[in-house]
């Protein structure tokens, strides 16, 4: 993806500044997929390293549907009166979130989980040792889940093949939850630990944090803070340097009449009015693409 040279030099200047990326939602959509791709891009770029990229947006993708996941599962249990830290007829209730949850179309839900207080927030923290990604939602599980996916992680960190997977959990013919084993797999081929991966429940939030290292003889987050280390990421910078702009997310948005993705700089959310009057048999005044807009203009 092309980005505009004004916009890449105040990217830059905020990967200097040592400023975090963070990617707000509430659903996993393609929006959120190509922002965080676009912005994983241009970090591993600005440190060279985008060998890295194919598996860490794989394991980034996976973690994601998981904490999607859990924000949709939290959701239909309240719509039921369930409560969603109870075990009882666990295995019936999540069979029929299973069957009755439509995860094709996100945006759908979008709404109605951003009502409940439903998050979506992926933070990218970097520096030349390396870079971190912390997933994090709200949606509360049960310690026998976070027990049955503490083993998940523990067996997939050790897996050598996906053969292991199945003889694992046979029961999943259908390989839903095989994306973590996958991208874990993945990592090991390209020489990375993946043992960085680990998940915690903070002030309400479950939280995926994996770290990965550039070099082999990279140190964990954890163990800088068992040391008592300095973990900025950069110098110190002045107050007026930290003053400088933080780095947003790319804005993607679908066109009604094209249905092209495009970038919010040739959008229109909502057709200024001068701008219908010159328009010929427009069908839509909200939410079209530029390039269906002239279109329609009288020449």
């Amino acid at each position: 993806m092309e980005i505009e040279l004004a916009k890449k030099e105040r990217l830059v200047r905020g990967m200097e500044l040592g400023k975090r990326i963070v990617l707000h939602g509430v659903a996993f959509s393609q929006y959120y997929k190509s922002n965080l791709e676009n912005y994983l891009r241009f970090c591993l770029e600005y440190y060279k390293k985008t060998d890295i990229l194919p598996s860490a947006l794989s394991l980034a993708y996976s973690l994601l549907e998981m904490a999607y996941k859990e924000n949709c599962r939290n959701s239909y249990y309240l719509e039921k009166g369930w409560d969603p830290l109870s075990l009882e007829s666990l295995t019936e209730r999540e069979s029929e979130f299973e069957n009755n949850w439509d995860f094709s179309e996100p945006l759908r839900s979008r709404a109605k989980l951003k009502e409940e207080g439903s998050i979506l927030r992926t933070t990218i923290q970097h520096s030349n040792t390396g870079i971190t990604l912390e997933i994090a939602n709200l949606a509360p599980i049960t310690l026998e889940a976070e027990e049955a996916l503490t083993e998940y992680l523990s067996r997939a960190k050790s897996y050598e093949n996906l053969f292991e997977y199945y003889e694992d959990y046979p029961f999943d013919e259908e390989g839903r939850g095989i994306g973590i084993a996958l991208a874990i797999l993945q990592f090991k081929e390209i020489g990375i630990d993946p043992n960085l991966l680990r998940f915690d429940t903070a002030d309400g939030e479950h939280i995926f944090r994996l770290e990965i290292g550039f070099e082999n003889d990279y140190v964990s987050l954890r163990n800088k803070l068992e040391n008592d280390e300095d973990i900025r990421p950069f110098r110190s910078h002045s107050e007026q340097e930290k003053e400088g702009e933080t780095i947003f997310p790319w804005k993607l948005s679908v066109c009604k009449i094209c249905g092209r993705t495009v970038d919010d700089r040739i959008f229109f959310h909502s057709v200024p009015p001068d701008v219908v009057a010159k328009a010929v048999d427009l069908p839509y005044t909200e939410e079209i693409c530029a390039w269906c807009l002239s279109g329609y203009l009288k020449i």
